[in-house]
């Protein structure tokens, strides 16, 4: 009997171009599970790489590695072999596997490997399964957790190694038991209640606390942004994430400088963010981003003066 080898994956990257694709960004991590005959098996991968060129600070607030983090990883060049031997063969279980295959080919392209990833293994669009089977759902990865009843708590920042554990567990859901792709007999099951296979059990991953600390941070500067009025009329800045986060709106004067209106929403952020926090998570926090901000001057330093 053959060994069916499966891997979910998942990538974190410096940033994306305007139309998706990688344009000049590069990988800055890679994590895959490992799935045989339907079962997680703990062999899971788990690279940082060395991206030599600056994060941006939209993909920073979504999975919180930062420069300094990248400074001693290796580059790609230095894991390629490991990483092809560990893939080679397999049935890549990717979400959205358009924006990771084409940071993979690229990477591969650098280097001057002339294959794509798809001439390695065999690639599955797990979104696309998901709009499938679900097809009145929406079929991002927070979403089907909610679906099929998965704890993603952990959540709280994206994480390559992270989400791949997400999806493996999204998957064995979503495809209810069966062994291969048949549409047909997936919509069957579909709709009935998934009962979580036994000897199934993710470790749950611990959160640093100056990382705990800029995710509440980064969702406060989100929530600023939302005006939304709550059950009393009142106008409130309007969290997504938790009601917790909510702050009353605070609207610009009319002789008010855009400079003290961004101070006055600065110090009301920074005031909520103080009675969620412990002071110790505070100090963590600030030497978090004293540390962050003097690696990416460092950055712009070489880059300027070569």
């Amino acid at each position: 009997m053959s060994l069916k080898r499966q891997i979910a994956l998942d990538t974190e990257t410096t940033g994306k171009s305007d139309d998706g694709t990688p344009g000049d960004h590069r990988i800055i991590e890679i994590g895959c599970v490992e799935i045989i005959n339907r079962k997680v098996t703990g062999n899971n991968l788990q690279i940082y790489l060395n991206p030599q060129r600056a994060i941006d600070e939209e993909a920073f607030a979504v999975h919180g590695i930062s420069n300094e983090m990248l400074q001693d990883k290796p580059f790609f060049a230095d894991i390629a072999g490991q990483f092809i031997k560990y893939v080679e063969g397999a049935e890549l279980l990717i979400h959205n596997a358009k924006f990771d295959t084409g940071f993979l080919d690229k990477e591969f392209s650098l280097i001057g490997f002339n294959k794509k990833i798809n001439e390695l293994c065999t690639v599955v669009d797990t979104y696309t399964l998901a709009r499938k089977i679900n097809p009145n759902n929406q079929a991002s990865l927070d979403n089907l957790c909610n679906i099929y009843d998965i704890d993603n708590s952990r959540r709280t920042m994206h994480g390559a190694l992270l989400d791949a554990q997400i999806l493996a567990e999204v998957y064995l859901a979503m495809t209810g038991g069966q062994s291969s792709f048949n549409f047909e007999a997936q919509e069957q099951v579909s709709g009935s209640k998934w009962v979580r296979p036994q000897n199934i059990k993710l470790p749950l991953m611990e959160v640093e606390e100056d990382r705990a600390a800029l995710h509440l941070q980064n969702m406060l500067e989100l929530a600023l942004a939302n005006k939304s009025t709550d059950a009393e009329g009142n106008e409130i800045a309007l969290s997504f994430w938790s009601n917790e986060l909510n702050m009353p709106y605070l609207s610009k004067g009319e002789d008010e400088g855009k400079k003290d209106y961004q101070k006055r929403l600065k110090e009301q952020r920074e005031q909520k963010l103080l009675s969620l926090i412990t002071h110790e998570q505070k100090l963590l926090l600030d030497e978090y981003l004293k540390q962050d901000l003097a690696a990416y001057l460092e950055w712009v330093h070489k880059v300027k003066n070569g």
